[in-house]
């Protein structure tokens, strides 16, 4: 039995969120347009105003709003991504959520461990295994995962437990 042990942070479940929504074409596509599809029509609307009526000023003014909308668009989806995010968890689940948790792999299973006892999930319900730099996410539904922050395992290797999950997982499927 391989087992680690972590602290899940109110960031973690942010940073899994923001990895999911990396990778949703719909919000992808309206980060594009918002990006680059406006700026680009401000950008235009600039250069017709200062060819066709020669204002500078209004170019200028034009040109900067484009470059602002364009660095700004980002920043503020990003913003307004996490205050939604805080805002679906009461400080109940938050409470139940965050703090110290375990897994431990077994045979026919994977026990979640936290404050409120041990859960069972079967291999053959755990869809995938996904890594970045700083996490890995084992996928128990398509939107749900189980979080494992790299930087707060305690105990236990996670490269040998995420080696050891995945061939339970491709056993199991």
């Amino acid at each position: 039995m391989i087992e680690i042990e972590y602290e899940l942070r109110e960031q973690d479940l942010i940073a899994f969120n923001e990895f999911q929504l990396k990778k949703s074409e719909a919000v992808q596509k309206r980060m594009r347009r918002h990006q680059i599809l406006l700026p680009g029509l401000l950008a235009i609307i600039a250069m017709v105003v200062w060819l066709y009526f020669q204002d500078t000023l209004a170019f200028m003014y034009i040109g900067v709003l484009a470059l602002v909308w364009g660095i700004a668009t980002p920043l503020y989806f990003r913003w307004s991504t996490r205050r939604q995010i805080r805002s679906l968890y009461s400080e109940e689940e938050k409470l139940n959520l965050f703090g110290s948790n375990g897994l431990r792999i077994e045979p026919k299973r994977l026990v979640e461990v936290n404050r409120n006892g041990e859960s069972d999930i079967g291999w053959d319900e755990v869809l995938r295994i996904e890594t970045n730099r700083h996490y890995a996410f084992i996928f128990i539904g398509i939107d749900s995962a189980l979080i494992i922050p790299r930087a707060t395992v305690k105990k236990g290797d996670l490269h040998e437990f995420l080696k050891e999950a995945d061939q339970k997982i491709e056993q199991a499927g």
